[in-house]
């Protein structure tokens, strides 16, 4: 029986998790979450997840939320994770870099440019954008070093790390982040979107033109 994965393709967290199931050929069975229509709300979903957030996956039973959690499951099942512990490790530090620093500065740009206008919640704040803008650059520094050292974030060879980080840029045409500057970042962004797996993600998350 194929895992099922619960998500909402649009977002740069569902995203992940299923960029994560296409690059490493998981078979799953897909269930849309429609934020738009509050399917994360209903008594269904948070008996899946009590935070009512998507994405969630669901392995015969065995129930993960945290899209970072689901993006290392994968790599296990796919059997690409290092086995030795600082290998391993040197990964999981970049998942938690991601969900701490790198995952919340790209979602205000996220909410103020995209969620807003899709969900009709508001004009855009360009303050609050801005209020962030000190903090993507420091981070986007940091992030543009490590690939100036290797094609990949961590080395030379596509990791779980990679995925997790890139899928904040499914959306970077239509927020706007302030890449400019960054050619490493830039170089990184193209070779993933070159791959078949983000290509199929994406065509899952087609929004309207804005």
């Amino acid at each position: 029986m194929p895992l099922k994965l619960y998500a909402f393709p649009p977002s740069p967290r569902g995203f992940k998790a299923l960029f994560a199931a296409h690059q490493f050929g998981i078979p799953y069975e897909f269930h849309l979450i429609d934020l738009a229509k509050g399917d994360q709300k209903t008594p269904t979903f948070l008996a899946l997840n009590p935070n009512g957030r998507m994405p969630v996956l669901d392995d015969d039973g065995f129930v993960l939320w945290e899209s970072n959690a689901i993006v290392e499951y994968l790599g296990f099942k796919a059997h690409v994770l290092p086995a030795d512990a600082k290998d391993r490790l040197a990964l999981t530090k970049w998942l938690y870099w991601e969900s701490n620093h790198w995952d919340p500065t790209c979602a205000v740009y996220v909410f103020e440019r995209l969620v807003k206008p899709f969900f009709g919640i508001g004009e855009p704040s360009e303050a609050e954008v801005a209020k962030a803008e000190t903090t993507f650059h420091r981070l986007a520094g940091v992030l543009n070093g490590e690939l100036e050292k290797h094609r990949y974030v961590t080395c030379d060879t596509l990791t779980i790390a990679d995925l997790a980080i890139a899928s904040s840029l499914c959306v970077a045409e239509r927020v706007n982040y302030p890449l400019e500057n960054y050619r490493a970042i830039q170089r990184w962004h193209a070779d993933l979107k070159a791959l078949p797996a983000w290509a199929q993600t994406a065509a899952m998350g087609q929004l309207p033109a804005a």
